[in-house]
């Protein structure tokens, strides 16, 4: 079984350095700059059979983490430890609140830094940390759904959607790529939001849903098929 640990910042040369040192312990590094991708990677390797997730550390001092923290926390057994250049007590006090198993400043000596993360990592184990049901986690490009929570994060900011909007963006994800007609999605969502929905109001609810999108990525996600329906498309970057 591989053993991996995920960092979540943005410095690839500092990555780099410290991937080089826990080789050295069998333990292979996995490097995203966001907190979407971190929890898509995490639920990967935690559903792999062959893979074991040994501990996430995030590089806070560029990565808005806390908004998706506690999704995080939830959704893997995997020790959680912040690192920062500098510490913030509120900081510290929200990390460890929102599912954060540790928050400390780095060590100057690199291999000092290595064994204070295995010490907290085996310590964390040792507790038997309980397992957590999760939720269902929809990912594609820089959008992510915690359907639980129902919730939705653009490029790790959180976006304000209606319920109807949240399971018409979820529909769309999961048939990406799919023409999907307007009577396709209300069948999907009538019976799985709050809110009043008509076949016709369909229309509106992906209008504000586009543009929603569009202003916060400047990507038009959503494309209109004439006599159709819509598509979620894949963004060229």
């Amino acid at each position: 079984m591989k053993c991996f640990y995920i960092s979540i910042e943005k410095n690839l040369d500092t990555f780099e350095f410290y991937k080089e040192l826990w080789k050295k312990h069998n333990i292979s590094g996995i490097r995203v700059d966001s907190m979407t991708l971190g929890i898509k990677k995490a639920i990967e390797i935690e559903q792999s059979p062959t893979d074991q997730l040994y501990f996430i550390v995030i590089v806070s001092d560029d990565i808005d983490y806390l908004p998706q923290l506690k999704i995080l926390s939830e959704e893997t057994n995997a020790p959680i430890l912040i690192v920062s250049s500098t510490k913030d007590d509120d900081e510290h006090h929200n990390a460890l609140c929102s599912g954060a198993d540790f928050y400390g400043q780095y060590i100057i000596e690199p291999e000092k830094n290595i064994r204070a993360v295995m010490s907290v990592v085996n310590r964390i184990e040792q507790r038997n940390k309980k397992r957590k049901s999760p939720n269902k986690i929809i990912v594609h490009d820089d959008i992510l759904i915690v359907d639980g929570h129902n919730k939705a994060f653009i490029k790790d900011k959180e976006i304000c959607v209606t319920s109807a909007e949240l399971k018409i963006l979820s529909y769309l994800i999961i048939n990406r790529g799919c023409i999907v007609s307007k009577n396709q999605i209300y069948s999907q969502v009538k019976n799985h939001s709050p809110d009043e929905l008509s076949p016709a109001s369909i229309y509106n609810a992906i209008k504000r849903l586009r543009k929603k999108l569009k202003s916060a990525t400047q990507i038009d996600y959503i494309e209109t098929v004439r006599n159709f329906g819509y598509r979620l498309i894949q963004p060229m970057k």
